[in-house]
Protein backbone atom coordinates (compact mmCIF):
# COMPACT_ATOMS: atom_id res chain seq x y z
CA UNK A 1 0.00 0.00 0.00
CA UNK A 2 1.32 3.49 -0.90
CA UNK A 3 2.39 5.78 1.65
CA UNK A 4 -0.41 8.36 2.43
CA UNK A 5 0.53 11.92 0.54
CA UNK A 6 -0.49 14.42 3.21
CA UNK A 7 -0.52 14.06 7.16
CA UNK A 8 -4.14 12.98 8.50
CA UNK A 9 -6.30 15.90 8.66
CA UNK A 10 -7.22 17.20 11.77
CA UNK A 11 -9.39 20.33 12.55
CA UNK A 12 -7.41 23.52 13.85
CA UNK A 13 -8.25 23.90 17.70
CA UNK A 14 -9.10 27.82 16.43
CA UNK A 15 -11.81 26.71 14.44
CA UNK A 16 -13.51 24.13 17.02
CA UNK A 17 -12.86 27.52 19.45
CA UNK A 18 -15.00 29.54 17.03
CA UNK A 19 -18.16 26.89 16.24
CA UNK A 20 -18.34 26.20 19.87
CA UNK A 21 -18.95 30.00 20.13
CA UNK A 22 -21.14 30.12 17.21
CA UNK A 23 -23.36 27.10 18.89
CA UNK A 24 -25.02 29.31 21.02
CA UNK A 25 -26.02 32.12 23.37
CA UNK A 26 -23.53 33.89 25.28
CA UNK A 27 -25.09 32.42 28.77
CA UNK A 28 -26.25 29.05 27.57
CA UNK A 29 -26.53 26.19 25.37
CA UNK A 30 -23.40 26.37 23.77
CA UNK A 31 -22.12 22.91 22.49
CA UNK A 32 -21.38 20.61 19.39
CA UNK A 33 -20.10 17.19 18.56
CA UNK A 34 -18.41 16.78 15.58
CA UNK A 35 -17.77 13.53 13.96
CA UNK A 36 -15.08 12.73 10.75
CA UNK A 37 -12.61 10.55 9.33
CA UNK A 38 -9.04 10.69 9.06
CA UNK A 39 -7.71 10.21 5.43
CA UNK A 40 -7.01 6.82 6.91
CA UNK A 41 -10.41 6.00 7.67
CA UNK A 42 -9.88 6.74 12.00
CA UNK A 43 -12.53 8.30 13.40
CA UNK A 44 -12.50 11.54 15.34
CA UNK A 45 -15.09 13.10 17.58
CA UNK A 46 -14.45 16.54 19.25
CA UNK A 47 -16.92 17.54 21.70
CA UNK A 48 -17.37 20.85 23.41
CA UNK A 49 -20.58 21.93 25.48
CA UNK A 50 -21.12 24.10 28.39
CA UNK A 51 -23.01 22.46 30.80
CA UNK A 52 -24.07 18.42 31.14
CA UNK A 53 -27.64 19.19 29.90
CA UNK A 54 -26.46 20.58 26.67
CA UNK A 55 -24.03 17.55 26.33
CA UNK A 56 -26.58 15.31 27.23
CA UNK A 57 -29.17 16.62 24.27
CA UNK A 58 -26.92 16.56 21.90
CA UNK A 59 -25.92 12.88 22.79
CA UNK A 60 -29.63 12.35 22.88
CA UNK A 61 -30.56 14.24 19.34
CA UNK A 62 -27.46 12.11 17.60
CA UNK A 63 -28.87 9.03 19.45
CA UNK A 64 -32.12 9.79 17.66
CA UNK A 65 -30.81 10.47 14.17
CA UNK A 66 -28.45 6.96 14.25
CA UNK A 67 -31.32 5.00 15.02
CA UNK A 68 -33.29 6.55 12.09
CA UNK A 69 -30.46 6.36 10.09
CA UNK A 70 -29.90 2.40 10.77
CA UNK A 71 -33.13 1.55 9.85
CA UNK A 72 -33.15 3.42 6.60
CA UNK A 73 -31.78 0.94 3.84
CA UNK A 74 -28.65 2.67 2.60
CA UNK A 75 -28.45 3.17 -0.93
CA UNK A 76 -25.56 4.95 -2.68
CA UNK A 77 -25.53 7.27 -5.39
CA UNK A 78 -24.51 7.07 -8.24
CA UNK A 79 -22.35 10.59 -9.06
CA UNK A 80 -22.40 9.98 -12.90
CA UNK A 81 -26.03 10.45 -12.91
CA UNK A 82 -26.79 12.92 -10.51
Amino acid sequence: MSEAKFNDFKIPEKILEQLYELSGGSEAYKGFIIAYATESGEPIIHTKCDSQVTEYGLKKALETFLTEVTEEPFEVEDSENT
